[in-house]
């Protein structure tokens, strides 16, 4: 019988103490204090019993395996991945493959293992240590894979690298370089799979990946092909043909330490140009001198045409010739060049109006042009003409904001500046009555106006064509009802002698004050019974401008009010 595991005897020795006394060694051993004895797990295999699986699986056991330890036994069986498959003694219903058995206790002794191998029932073996395989001869597929031994199977196929059948018997006849997949099987629907290669005398290179972009009208069409080179491939040449056979593109490929691993080939490298829409066909040539064909594909040719997806569109503003139209692109080919490096004049983007008058711009923007249809086109450098697009320019009417000015209070009637406070440089303004009758004009927004008693004004602006709403304006008098002119002549003719004020005695307690220019005051009366008749102690005073104060000493009209009279002699 036999045993995997360990017995282990655990013994406590404690040494008490040491000491010197008269040059002799005094060592006290105690007893021990602690001893146990357990049992390490243990798996006894001379009454395993392994049966094979099917090749379906799930069929194979491992069984009559035994094991021992102390206290509680735990076991696992994995598989040759590691995954756990069962966690009892036996293990059944398997396929057939390599099992591990892991047997733990309550100890602290390591896991019991062992590793046990279920075969497969009759399976099917391939065995290639006489595989023959034949490389084709040059641009034939005469290549053969055959000698293969095989046992256990009753029929075969072969798949080529697209999954295609391509022969159902033991060897691979006539057949193309490439990869290919060998199956046998049986009756019991059992199976097994080789792969092989069959390689070629060309020595073609190999294909990576490669790329394409479409063409416009002329030789503008992209294509990248990069190739796998390693040191001490040979030299190929390559060559892009149209579907006339007509060669348009040649070169060669060889390795490079630069570029160890990659050569990239492309069909639009200055000063060369690119390819026109078609189909075309990549070949190379080896030092055999076989023509391999390794590619073909084809370069489209979408409709050129005006790309409006970035455009951006500034209306024009009130019929004044401020719109602009920028970011116009296209699509399905290489934008039309700037002039500093294409100055043909029939190359670049082409406006017209509504009318159908050619404009002059020739970018892909327009500016400073009034609400209309525009229509506009693109050649570019190789004459290839797009298809044009219509674009509307829109005209904004609403650019003229409601002028903005502060209601106004009188303590006299008197003239008064009306002013606009939201002023816009662009904009004419008109003043209004209150029965919107037009009143005055002025360009600044600026307004000089007489005002009588309380009144309402209106104030609009006109900018190009819009027009603005109205803005109102109140002008409240307090004391209606006086009137001065602002000039007198004493000259003793009988007219305009005196500075000649209406309306005060209205206003009992009036202090009516005049000043010069010195701002020495040249008269002061109280309820203006006697006139300013131009005189100072009886002395005329000179002509020219004065400044007065009339004060009625109502609410409402602290300080009075001021301003200037003109005496004209």
């Amino acid at each position: 019988m036999k045993k995997y595991g360990l017995l282990v005897i655990v013994f406590f020795v404690v040494i008490a103490g040491l000491s010197m006394k008269s040059g002799e060694l005094e060592a006290k051993i105690m007893k021990p204090v602690n001893k146990h004895i357990f049992d390490c797990p243990q798996l006894d295999d001379s009454h395993k019993i392994v049966t094979a699986s099917d090749c379906k699986g799930g069929t194979g056991a491992i069984t009559g395996i035994q094991g021992t330890g102390t206290g509680n036994l735990v076991y696992t069986w994995y598989d040759s991945t590691g995954k756990a498959v069962g966690s009892q003694p036996d293990l059944t219903d398997v396929p057939a493959g390599q099992y591990r058995l892991v047997l733990k206790d309550e100890s602290k002794c390591p896991a019991a293992s062992l590793t046990f191998i279920i075969p497969e029932l009759n399976p099917i073996i391939i065995d290639n240590s006489t595989t023959i395989i034949t490389t084709p001869a040059c641009n034939t597929a005469n290549g053969s894979i055959t000698n293969i031994t095989v046992k256990n199977a009753t029929g075969y196929q072969w798949l080529n690298s697209s999954y295609t059948v391509v022969a159902s018997t033991k060897d691979l006849l006539n057949a193309a370089p490439g990869d290919y997949i060998f199956t046998a099987s049986n009756t019991a629907g059992c199976f097994k799979q080789s792969k092989y290669t069959i390689g070629s005398d060309n020595l073609a290179p190999t294909l990576v990946s490669y790329s394409i972009g479409p063409a416009d009208c002329g030789p503008s069409g992209l294509f990248h092909a990069t190739f796998d080179m390693k040191p001490g491939d040979p030299l190929y040449q390559y060559s892009i043909s149209d579907t006339n056979g007509k060669e348009v593109f040649a070169g060669g490929l060889a390795y490079s330490p630069q570029d160890s691993t990659r050569i990239t080939i492309d069909a639009k490298s200055p000063p060369l140009p690119g390819l026109r829409a078609g189909t075309y066909t990549l070949a190379t040539v080896g030092p055999s001198g076989c023509v391999m064909t390794l590619l073909k594909f084809t370069i489209e040719h979408p409709e050129y045409k005006i790309d409006v997806s970035k455009m951006v569109i500034k209306p024009n503003v009130c019929g004044k010739n401020t719109g602009t139209i920028v970011n116009i692109g296209v699509t399905g080919g290489p934008a039309p060049l700037s002039r500093l490096i294409d100055p043909n004049p029939n190359h670049g983007y082409f406006w017209k109006d509504s009318t159908g008058k050619q404009l002059s711009f020739k970018g892909n923007y327009l500016a400073g042009v009034p609400s209309a249809w525009y229509t506009v086109y693109a050649v570019n450098y190789d004459g290839c003409v797009s298809a044009s697009a219509r674009i509307f320019m829109p005209d904004s009417v609403s650019a003229a904001s409601a002028p903005v000015l502060d209601d106004i209070k009188l303590c006299l009637p008197a003239k008064v500046a009306l002013s606009v406070k939201n002023q816009d440089v662009d904009a004419h303004y008109y003043l209004y009555d209150a029965d919107k009758n037009l009143i005055d004009s002025a360009k600044t927004g600026y307004f000089i106006h007489q005002v009588n008693e309380t009144s309402t004004f209106y104030v609009g602006a006109v900018n190009g064509i819009c027009v603005s709403p109205l803005g109102k304006i109140t002008v409240k008098v307090v004391n209606p009802g006086v009137s001065f002119p602002n000039t007198f002549t004493p000259n003793n003719d009988g007219i305009n002698d005196v500075w000649n004020i209406t309306g005060l005695d209205q206003y009992p307690g009036t202090e009516v004050s005049v000043f010069d220019r010195t701002g020495s005051r040249v008269y002061h009366a109280i309820n203006y019974t006697q006139p300013f008749d131009g005189r100072l102690n009886g002395a005329n005073l000179p002509a020219g401008a004065y400044y007065y104060i009339i004060d009625t000493k109502k609410p409402g009209c602290q300080n009075g009010i001021t301003g200037n009279i003109t005496l004209i002699r």
